[in-house]
Formats: C-alpha cells, sequence, structure tokens
C-alpha cells in the first residue's frame, strides 16, 4: 500500500483544521480501538468541531493506523471506526462534521512520507480540500519552520509527531493531553492571535 487512506472529501475557503484522532477526538486504548465499539469521544470533542467550522476552519483528521500492514486488521475495519467516529460526534453536536478522514496505514520500518511526524497526510488533505497539487518533499527539520499555507492552519494532536508534522507545513501546532482532547485547547485555537505551541523539532 502506497499511501495513505482517504475518507471524505469537500473543499477550504479558509484555514484547514488538521486533527489527529485517538487522544484528541476520542479516549486511546492501549493496543489501539480495534472495533467500531470501542470508541468514545472525549466529552465536548462535537461541540469543539461544531465551533472550528462556525469560525471558517474545514476538518481534517489525520491518523496513524499501522494495524492495517501489521495485518491486525482491514481497511474496511478502519472504515466502520470511522463511521462511528462521524455518528458519535454528530451525536453530541449536529454540526460536528468531519470533511475529511485520513489514515496512514505505515509502520515506521515502511520508511513511508505520510506516517506522523512525516506530513504526507497533511499534504494530501491540503491539496484535496484546496484543489492544489503540492510536493511532500525534503524537509529540513534542524532549518527555520516553513511558511504555513494559510496562516490560522492547525495541526493539534497529543504527541510530539502531531506537532513535526504540523511544524513541517508551517501549521499552528497545540499539544493537548490525551484524557482532555481537543476541548482542552479550543479557546487557544479559534483565538487568531494564539500562535501555538513552540516546537523544536531537533529535540523530541
Amino acid at each position: 500500500m502506497d499511501g495513505p487512506i482517504v475518507d471524505g472529501g469537500g473543499s477550504a475557503s479558509g484555514p484547514i483544521a488538521f486533527i489527529d484522532r485517538d487522544g484528541v477526538l476520542n479516549y486511546g486504548r492501549n493496543g489501539y480501538v480495534n472495533h467500531p465499539h470501542e470508541l468514545k469521544i472525549i466529552l465536548g470533542s462535537g461541540h469543539a468541531i461544531a465551533r472550528l467550522r462556525a469560525k471558517g476552519y474545514t476538518i481534517c483528521v489525520v491518523t496513524n493506523q499501522s494495524p492495517i500492514m501489521r495485518k491486525l486488521w482491514s481497511e474496511e475495519r478502519l472504515r466502520m471506526i470511522h463511521v462511528a467516529l462521524r455518528e458519535q460526534l454528530l451525536s453530541e453536536n449536529e454540526n460536528a462534521i468531519v470533511d475529511l478522514i485520513i489514515a496512514c496505514p505505515h509502520r515506521n520500518r515502511d520508511r513511508c512520507g505520510c506516517r506522523k511526524p512525516w506530513p504526507g497526510m497533511l499534504v494530501k488533505g491540503n491539496n484535496i480540500l484546496r484543489d492544489e497539487n503540492k510536493v511532500n518533499g525534503k524537509i529540513d527539520w534542524a532549518g527555520i519552520k516553513p511558511e504555513p499555507w494559510h496562516h490560522l492552519d492547525v495541526m493539534i494532536g497529543d504527541r510530539k509527531s502531531d506537532m513535526g508534522a504540523g511544524w513541517a507545513v508551517g501549521a499552528r501546532t497545540f499539544e493537548v493531553t490525551e484524557q482532555l482532547g481537543l476541548p482542552q485547547v479550543i479557546e487557544r485555537v479559534l483565538n487568531d492571535e494564539d500562535k501555538g505551541d513552540f516546537y523544536d523539532p531537533m529535540r523530541w
């Protein structure tokens, strides 16, 4: 499997909120979220998504899901898990629409360009939502943070790998605590003056 798995679509005329899944929108589990019935959203995640949309953000979930290449379960299982994610978010708030979900199925040893901290999923999401053709090129991790595609683009995650992917495309980066997730930082994200959390790609 060469590239990431894409579920959804849409178009972005404003900023994009790139959001990790496990630990940010739903509770993570030891040994992965393996079935739809194991997925439980973090309270307030649906309301937070709705607030982002009301502010003009397009929602793109970007998630590392190596169980597929590990042969633990199939791409169809992943699709079912994401159906459950969308349903639970909408159950909390009818405006909590996720436009696009992109999943990297690879393991670290597969050396792909889409597994975070590499920004391939964010590049893919940008190209789909903005109808562009940007290249997932070489990243100078020791250099200056790149210019963002949109000055309010944001990456929200609970791991340094999420922060790295956001840094690589110049996005604002916000790191959350796993049990608190997106609601923990939503006020900051919605503040246009908040530049996000400092991240040094050479020190993680």
